[in-house]
Order: structure tokens, then sequence, then C-alpha cells
């Protein structure tokens, strides 16, 4: 964000905004330091989610591919049976 510049000075309404907005998204009596530290926290948490639901991913993709290969047996075998 930029601050407009009126006169060779800066113009203080959009200071003000851009520190009001800044009090709102961190929190009035939250240091940054603290803030940045919870949401530090939250992106490892949701990183170990992330790490944890790719690997089951490839868990149930190994059993599906399994399922698979054995309805392509059971199949085969079926049409053996029906053939004699």
């Amino acid at each position: 964000m930029s601050s407009v510049i009126k006169n060779g000075s800066y113009d203080v309404l959009v200071d003000s905004k851009i520190n009001n907005t800044q009090t709102s998204l961190i929190g009035k009596n939250e240091p940054i330091t603290k803030r940045y530290e919870a949401l530090k926290e939250q992106l490892e948490t949701a990183l170990a989610a992330k790490d944890q639901a790719i690997a089951y991913n490839a868990i149930l993709e190994n059993l599906l591919y399994k399922a698979e290969q054995e309805i392509k047996r059971l199949n085969e075998e079926i049409n053996n049976l029906t053939r004699k």
C-alpha cells in the first residue's frame, strides 16, 4: 500500500486507514510476533495434515488397485466357468 502525497506531506487519512487495517488484522492487544507465531503454528499444522492426507491417499489408491485386480481375476474366473 502506498500513501498519497499532498502538498509534500503524506495524506494522514490514508496512513490512518492503513494503521486501522493493520490493527484490526492483528488484534488491538496482540503483538505482531505473537500473531505471527500463531499463524506459523497453524501453517505447520495444515502442512502436516496435508502430508498425512497424501500418505492416506496413496494407501487408498493401492487398495483400489488391488481391488480392481481382484475384480478382473474374478471376472475371468466367471467367464471360464460360464464357458464350460
